[in-house]
């Protein structure tokens, strides 16, 4: 069987927030691939280049919630599939002024993607 290499494309990428702490907060992640596997890192993996990612770097890893995040109930990722997208959107409840910092998006389809987007609290 022959199958093709479709090039993917993040369509919304996070943006730059600045929030008052105890706010909420989403960073959104979209690819153009529906069956995109997106996972999300905070900004000590980014300082660490992701190649050297430990477990607790990882909001996401593309299916639930990775390491300290997965026992905290401020940090909850919405998932959605459907015919053409994929979306993996973090969602941050009580912001606090540690979760400051570089959040990055990355997608992996056929050709990996990544975006990434700064949280201001004060």
């Amino acid at each position: 069987m022959l199958y093709s290499l479709v090039e993917s494309k993040l369509v919304r990428r996070p943006v730059n927030t600045a929030v008052v702490q105890g706010s909420a907060v989403t960073f959104e992640c979209v690819s153009d691939v529906n069956n995109s596997i997106i996972f999300w890192y905070n900004r000590l993996c980014v300082k660490n280049n992701i190649g050297t990612c430990t477990l607790t770097d990882i909001i996401h890893n593309g299916y639930s919630l990775g390491g300290n995040y997965r026992s905290s109930r401020r940090f909850s990722v919405t998932k959605v599939n459907n015919a053409t997208l994929a979306t993996r959107n973090v969602n941050i409840n009580s912001t606090q002024l540690s979760d400051a910092g570089l959040y990055l998006c990355v997608e992996y389809a056929n050709i990996r993607q990544m975006s990434s987007a700064q949280l201001t609290t004060w």
